[in-house]
C-alpha cells in the first residue's frame, strides 16, 4: 500500500471509484477462471532468426510507481535487460493516486500502449480480468520460485476465487513494523499488557512512549495488527463481516487509548515522515511504522540520536499489519507476451533483489536475502525484519472491493481516535458498508485470509 495519507473521497476521486457500481462492474464476473495464452507471436521470432539478439526490434512499456524504492534499480536494470536481449524498456513512472485510473484509461482506450504495470498486488484485485495469466510462463522459463515470503506463496494467486492463477511476479515486499529504543527497553513485550507498561514506563517528561502515523489512510494496518492478534478473519468464509465484533471494539478501543495515554499531542495530523523523525531524534520509545521512511536514518549520525540504539520486534500476541507486495503483472492486451514474461523475470530474480536491498534499499520479497552474509554486514537487523515480515497478511485478498472496504477501516479508526463515533457505532458503519459493497458484487467464492 502506499505508505502515505490521502482522504477518502481523493482516493475515490483519484481512482476513479466515486460510484462503487461503476468501478466493480470493470471488474466483470468473479470466480471464473481464466484460459492461459500461449506466448503471442513477436519481431522477436524474426530478429532472432537473423542471427540478432532475441527482442531486437521489440519496445515494452512498463507503467509503475514513481518514487518507490525500486525506481532507481528499475532505470539501471532496464538498460541491462536491453543489452542482453535487444528489447527496450520505456517506464512511465507515476504518483500511486493516478495509477489505477491511468492503467484502466489505458485499458478502455481501444490502443493500449501498456505491456506492463508495477505496483500494490490489491490493484490487480480489481483489474485482473485483463491480467495475463503467468502459469505456462513459469514452467517454460523454468522460473525459480523458491525463497519468496510464505504471504507471497499464500496470497499472490488466485485473485477473485481463481485457484492455482498466477498473475504477477513480486518485487518487494512491506509490512508495519515495530522500532523500538532498546537501550530503554532492554526485552520487547510479547503480550498487549506488558506493551501497555513499556508504554507507559517510557511517559514521562519530554519523553513518550509511542509513536505512529495518525492520519486516516495510516491509521489502517495499526487497527490490523491489533485486531488480527485476536485470531479472527476479517469476514467469515460466506461474507459475513467480523470487524464490528467485540475483537474489532477492543482492537480501536486499545489503539484509542495507547494513543491518548502515550503519543504526543496532535499525532493525528501526522504522516509518516513526523511519526519516523520522533523516533530517530529520540522523543519516543516505540515507532510503529513502515521501515522504508525511518530506516535510511537511524544510523546516520548527522540525522539520527539512536544510532545502534534500537532494534525491530514484531507486534505482541502474534499481531500484524497489512503485508503488502509490488507485483509486476503483464497485461492481456501485450502484443510481446514472452518478452514482458522475460522483463517480469529479470526483475524480480534472486540476484536483482539482492541488488536492489544493498544498492538502493528495497525490501525484497526473497526471505534468504535477508539472511545473506552481504546483506547482513550492511544491514544487521535483516533477520529481526524478515520474522515480521513471514506472518504478515494482505486486506482481503483477491476481493476486488478491496480499495473501499479499507478506506472505511481507516476512516472508522479516524472517528473513534478523534471522539466524533463510540467504537462499537463505528465498526458497526464499515460492516454494513462492506455488506452493501458485497451485495453490489457477489463473490462465488470463500472469503479466506
Amino acid at each position: 500500500m502506499k505508505q502515505n495519507s490521502l482522504n477518502r473521497r481523493d482516493m475515490l476521486k483519484a481512482l476513479g471509484l466515486l460510484g462503487a457500481g461503476t468501478a466493480l462492474a470493470a471488474c466483470g464476473p468473479t470466480g471464473v477462471p481464466l484460459p492461459t495464452a500461449a506466448p503471442a507471436a513477436t519481431a522477436a521470432q524474426t530478429a532472432a532468426a537473423a542471427g540478432g539478439k532475441k527482442y531486437e526490434g521489440v519496445t515494452l512499456h512498463m507503467l509503475t510507481q514513481a518514487g518507490a524504492d525500486y525506481e532507481a534499480a528499475f532505470r539501471k536494470w532496464a538498460p541491462e535487460f536491453t543489452e542482453q536481449t535487444g528489447a527496450k524498456v520505456e517506464f512511465e513512472f507515476a504518483p500511486w493516486e493516478t495509477l489505477m485510473p491511468k492503467v484502466q484509461a489505458d485499458l478502455a482506450s481501444g490502443s493500449p500502449q501498456f505491456d506492463l504495470f508495477c505496483n500494490d498486488i490489491e490493484f490487480q484485485y480489481t483489474i485482473w480480468p485483463n491480467l495475463e495469466p503467468i502459469n505456462d510462463f513459469l514452467t517454460s522459463s523454468k522460473y525459480d520460485m523458491e525463497g519468496f515470503f510464505e504471504p507471497v506463496y499464500k496470497y499472490g494467486e488466485g485473485i477473485a476465487g481463481n485457484k492455482g492463477v498466477r498473475y504477477g511476479l513480486p518485487v518487494v515486499s512491506g509490512v508495519s513494523l515495530i522500532f523500538y529504543r532498546k537501550d530503554l527497553i532492554a526485552k520487547f513485550p510479547t503480550t498487549w499488557a506488558d506493551y501497555e507498561k513499556v508504554l507507559a514506563e517510557n511517559t514521562k517528561d519530554k519523553m513518550h512512549g509511542l509513536s505512529f502515523a495518525g492520519v486516516t489512510a495510516q491509521l489502517i494496518k495499526l487497527f490490523l495488527a491489533r485486531y488480527w492478534s485476536q485470531g479472527d478473519a476479517l469476514l467469515t468464509p460466506d461474507w459475513k463481516p467480523l470487524i464490528n465484533s467485540e475483537k474489532g471494539v477492543k482492537a480501536v478501543t486499545m489503539l484509542k487509548d495507547q494513543m491518548k495515554k502515550y503519543t504526543p499531542e496532535g499525532i493525528l495530523a501526522w504522516d509518516n515522515p513526523e511519526a519516523a523523525n520522533a523516533f530517530v531524534a529520540g522523543d519516543v520509545a516505540v515507532y510503529e511504522g513502515w521501515g522504508g521512511f525511518i530506516l535510511p536514518s537511524l544510523n546516520d549520525a548527522t540525522k539520527s540520536k539512536v544510532v545502534d540504539k534500537w532494534a525491530i520486534a514484531p507486534y505482541p500476541e502474534k499481531g500484524t499489519g497489512n503485508f503488502v507486495q509490488h507485483n509486476v503483472v503483464m497485461l492481456k492486451t501485450s502484443k510481446n507476451k514472452e518478452a514482458a514474461f522475460d522483463l517480469m523475470a529479470y526483475l524480480t530474480d534472486a540476484t536483482k533483489a539482492k541488488e536492489g536491498a544493498l544498492d538502493f534499499g528495497t525490501t525484497p520479497a526473497r526471505k534468504p536475502i535477508f539472511s545473506d552474509a552481504d546483506v547482513l554486514k550492511a544491514k544487521p537487523y535483516m533477520t529481526d525484519y524478515a520474522a515480521v515480515l513471514d506472518r504478515g497478511r494482505p486486506f482481503t485478498p483477491g476481493v476486488p472491493q478491496w480499495l473501499e472496504m479499507f478506506i472505511s477501516v481507516g476512516e472508522a479508526a479516524s472517528k473513534v481516535l478523534s471522539d466524533q463515533a463510540e467504537p462499537q457505532a463505528a465498526l458497526d458503519e464499515v460492516a454494513k458498508k462492506w455488506e452493501d459493497l458485497i451485495k453490489q458484487n457477489p463473490l462465488s467464492f470463500a472469503y479466506q485470509e
